[in-house]
């Protein structure tokens, strides 16, 4: 039953795949080469690589604006200008991927159910990851980034990557809400809300939040989840000189 259960799946992404790549014109197409290079590069096989295409296709927009706001990810990408955008972005998410000290935890956990083949979940998070760190960016503004880019990149981000990890991990990843508000100042979101991410089953289940004393010279950096949204996980605190509003440029 389990291996029935795995061709039907894999011929409904066949067919899916099939159905996205119909609106797209043959020359936009990856050269098959390409696909051929990435495959050995990565030791992936041509469903894993079609799957992470399919991934970054259905995330385009927010793909564009994390390569926007990441230095990092812009020279990668720049170390493989021989390939296609998309190709060229697989190949740079699964560097920042192996670059990582820490790993996807659950690879042997059968209790954990996903929809993403377990030998990309890796590259996949180091896409959600810049994805979230793109919204915290676009939170700040270019004003506030001067003052705490640096410090969310060094003080906040790696104390807690591992517990909004763990939560990707457990529910996956379909899309996310941003801090953009229309009506707002700026068009950001002045209150505390950050990024909210939704799993497989199109549910939220995180929320990166950041706390902005009275007199803007403090911020507490910290997320919630679904199991207890109440809870304030992570609280890392920041002290600096007082912020303008939120997304000021």
């Amino acid at each position: 039953m389990g291996v029935i259960k795995k061709v039907a799946a894999f011929l409904a992404l066949v067919m899916l795949l099939n159905t996205v790549f119909a609106a797209i014109t043959v020359s936009a197409l990856p050269a098959h080469s390409e696909l051929q290079k990435t495959q050995e590069e990565l030791k992936l096989s041509e469903s894993e690589i079609q799957e992470l295409l399919l991934f970054i296709q259905e995330h385009s927009t927010s793909i564009e604006e994390a390569i926007q706001t990441d230095n990092n990810l812009k020279l990668k990408m720049e170390e493989y200008d021989e390939y296609s955008k998309e190709f060229a972005l697989i190949l740079a998410f699964a560097d920042i991927a192996n670059s990582q000290t820490s790993t996807i935890s659950h690879l042997s956990d059968p209790s954990i159910q996903s929809e993403i083949s377990p030998a990309i979940w890796p590259i996949v998070w180091a896409v959600v990851a810049a994805i979230i760190k793109a919204a915290v960016k676009k939170k700040m503004g270019k004003k506030i980034q001067q003052q705490l880019g640096d410090r969310f990149d060094r003080e906040v981000w790696p104390q807690i990557e591992p517990g909004i990890k763990a939560q990707y991990e457990r529910y996956g990843y379909t899309r996310n809400k941003g801090p953009e508000l229309p009506s707002a100042p700026n068009g950001i979101n002045q209150g505390e809300q950050i990024i909210s991410l939704f799993g497989q089953d199109g549910t939220e289940y995180l929320r990166l939040d950041v706390f902005t004393s009275q007199s803007r010279n403090h911020t507490r950096w910290h997320y919630h989840t679904k199991d207890d949204w109440p809870d304030h996980k992570g609280n890392i605190d920041l002290y600096h000189n007082s912020l303008p509003k939120w997304g000021s440029e």
